[in-house]
């Protein structure tokens, strides 16, 4: 019995990576093919989410004016919660969960926004959780890196589901289906 779980185990952890290579195959051919940067960002924003089972997810894109260089607030995606989003810049900064993984280059992976271990220099915006009825709490948040080793966005994964298909409607609902990113 325990052999036969085992192997069940495996037969869908070998499905499982076939699906996911599936995904990272379709964002590779339309990195080469789509033309529209919108629609391309969208993509990679489902396809990531899709393979990390993420219920929601947001794009920066670096800018740079005369003031200098700031991350632009560019697409949401959600599964449990619609509202409304507009786009808007934010200094590139420490303060910022963002902006930490553009200026150091690296992931940022949060168990739990509302507990943020001591010593972090950035610190969670709860307001558009607040604003909407959303309740964040694991997030996984990676600089997007061109091949010249330049940071060119921000992609930020929230709240990682056990249960792909489920909404996320209430706390008791992401203290129960939520799960930190591996």
């Amino acid at each position: 019995l325990e052999s036969r779980s085992r192997a069940e185990s495996r037969g869908r952890s070998v499905e499982r990576y076939r699906v996911e290579t599936g995904e990272l195959i379709d964002i590779a051919r339309a990195m080469t093919t789509e033309r529209s940067v919108d629609k391309l960002l969208g993509l990679i924003l489902q396809k990531s989410r899709m393979v990390t089972t993420a219920d929601a997810g947001s794009i920066y894109v670096v800018e740079a004016d005369d003031t200098g260089t700031k991350l632009r607030f560019k697409l949401t995606q959600n599964d449990s919660v619609r509202f409304d989003s507009r786009e808007f810049t934010m200094p590139i900064s420490t303060r910022s969960i963002a902006g930490s993984a553009a200026l150091d280059k690296r992931p940022i992976n949060i168990a739990d926004v509302y507990d943020l271990p001591p010593g972090q220099t950035f610190s969670f915006d709860r307001s558009f959780d607040d604003r909407v009825g959303y309740q964040t709490k694991s997030m996984l948040t990676m600089p997007l890196i061109s091949q010249r080793d330049e940071v060119i966005g921000v992609i930020q994964l929230i709240n990682r589901k056990k249960s792909p298909e489920r909404r996320l409607v209430n706390r008791a609902d992401v203290d129960a289906h939520v799960v930190p990113f591996d």
